[in-house]
This record gives C-alpha cells, structure tokens and sequence, in this order.
C-alpha cells in the first residue's frame, strides 16, 4: 500500500529513510521508495524539499529525507571568454548551475549534452564527471 505525506515537518523522532537525488528534491508531485521498502506519494504545493525533512504520512509513519550524490560535471576553464560562453549557453538551457572563479558545475542531464560534447573539443576546457552532492548557487531551477 502507498503511504501518502500529509504533512512536512523538522527535529521529531522518525521510522525510515529515504535518499533523494537533486531532481527529486524539486517535484512537487514525488513517488519514491524508503530505504526499509515503504513506497509513497507527496504532494507539496509551492514548495520543494529539503534534506534532514520530515515526511509525515496519514497513518503517523515519519520518513526522513536525505540528499543523495548526483552525477554531475565539472568544467574547469583557463580563459574568461570560454567560461563566460558557456555558462550564458547552460543559463539559456534554464539549468541548475553552480558556477565558481572559473569553474562550473551542472547535473548530467539530456538537455546539457551537447555541451559538455561541444566542451570535449575546446582545449581550454577540463572535463570532469563525477558523483557528489550537487549544491547549485541561488534559487536554481526556479519556476517562471
């Protein structure tokens, strides 16, 4: 049976776990699986979650939320024209991005492949694909 949340709260004792990953942590609408097997349904309007969440479902069962590692890219640039170009090109994909002094890092995600294809051949860019906790700069993948 899927246990529906009705309720999101913080700091009280909990039964079971789940691992998110950043894209999940958006959905107003989620179905996912507890780390002890329990499938269930939230429905958070307006909102997205948060790690360390409680999710309090009709029965009382409290499941909190944890973030998982993301496959992400970090491009690594040695010019300011290159890192410039591409951040605009990823902005205009409307993805989530963190960008640091000359350095981005963005989820691997269909709509950025070709980007990081079109990276591969540019020298002054260092291409690095890994899994770790993606934490994007400001309200990334707001809705307009």
């Amino acid at each position: 049976m899927i246990k529906k949340v009705i309720e999101i709260k913080r700091d009280i004792e909990v039964q079971d776990s789940v691992l998110l990953d950043w894209f999940d942590m958006q959905k107003p609408n989620l179905c996912a699986v507890t780390k002890e097997g329990v499938e269930f349904i939230v429905k958070a309007k307006y909102t997205h979650l948060h790690e360390n969440d409680i999710l309090v479902c009709e029965d009382g069962y409290k499941i909190k939320v944890s973030k998982s590692e993301d496959n992400i890219y970090i491009l690594t640039f040695s010019d300011h024209i290159t890192f410039a170009r591409i951040a605009y090109e990823i902005g205009n994909r409307h993805q989530p991005i963190c960008i640091e002094d000359y350095k981005i890092t963005i989820l691997e995600d269909i709509s950025t492949a070709d980007i990081i294809k079109a990276c591969e051949s540019i020298d002054k860019v260092e291409i690095k694909k890994t899994k770790a906790i993606f934490k994007p700069n400001g309200n990334a993948h707001h809705s307009h």
